[in-house]
């Protein structure tokens, strides 16, 4: 009797230790700003307009405004979600292509959604976005949409930088000057991959000669370079798995020595 308890219990063992699940393989999230059921990551419900601060805090992030360029949120000042549209008389961007405000270019409407984040208003005014991080990262990507521009009254153009532990730029990468189609209602993807986890804050400003733009933000990854995540190897035993079934072998073992 003794011997089939034992045996009993190592097979508990051996399979609770094996269904316990893995979190250590975490894949990046991709914040599009879509609702879930109509609601964001926090349980709020997404309305065209609201202010965007601690939404996706869940995900490792907050957004905020930083006009002083100090590495830190303005109070008082904060981006927006906005629809698809001209639903609401505060537009991000004007798409020739799209035909209309807030509206993607042919083939890029389901890449932009039902949703984006824009800045406080139609025009930047020198209020860049701010997302800072609660752990830092080494890798993250988004997109800016609708970089254009006109022979007369300038091109777009925009900055995105990489913030250190003391909230100074580590690294940046610049857009291309917008020109009247090239990125017209389209998005224009940017990306940060460095050997360490070394990114506290992300601040995207606006470095382009044209005044009248707004700025339209949309499928941010914050924790790797969108579609660089590894696939997960389901060949490999995972340690949890590995663990149980050395518990086990020590039960047989210790079995086998009994006899």
């Amino acid at each position: 009797m003794t011997t089939i308890k034992q045996i009993l219990m190592g097979i508990a063992v051996a399979t609770s230790v094996c269904v316990l699940p893995n979190h250590s393989v975490n894949a990046a999230s991709l914040i599009n700003f879509e609702p879930l059921d109509g609601k964001l990551p926090d349980g709020s419900v997404a309305i065209d307009n609201m202010a965007i601060t601690n939404q996706f805090s869940s995900l490792g992030v907050t957004f905020g405004i930083d006009r002083n360029l100090d590495g830190l949120p303005d109070a008082g000042l904060f981006p927006r979600l906005e629809a698809v549209g001209y639903s609401d008389p505060v537009p991000a961007f004007e798409s020739i292509k799209g035909g209309v405000y807030d509206i993607a270019a042919p083939g890029f409407e389901n890449r932009l959604g039902s949703f984006f984040l824009r800045g406080v208003g139609s025009l930047t005014k020198g209020e860049s976005l701010l997302i800072s991080y609660t752990s830092p990262t080494n890798a993250a990507s988004a997109e800016i949409w609708d970089i254009d521009g006109h022979p007369v009254i300038g091109a777009e153009q925009w900055e995105v930088q990489a913030l250190g532990s003391d909230l100074s730029v580590i690294d940046s990468i610049v857009s291309p000057a917008g020109t009247t189609f090239a990125l017209d209602g389209s998005p224009w993807l940017w990306s940060f991959d460095r050997p360490e986890k070394d990114i506290y804050a992300i601040r995207v400003n606006y470095t382009g000669d044209t005044r009248n733009v707004g700025l339209a933000f949309d499928n941010f990854s914050p924790l790797a370079v969108e579609g660089s995540e590894p696939e997960p190897k389901t060949s490999v035993p995972e340690a949890t798995s590995a663990i149980g079934l050395l518990i086990f072998g020590t039960f047989a073992y210790r079995l086998r020595k009994a006899k």
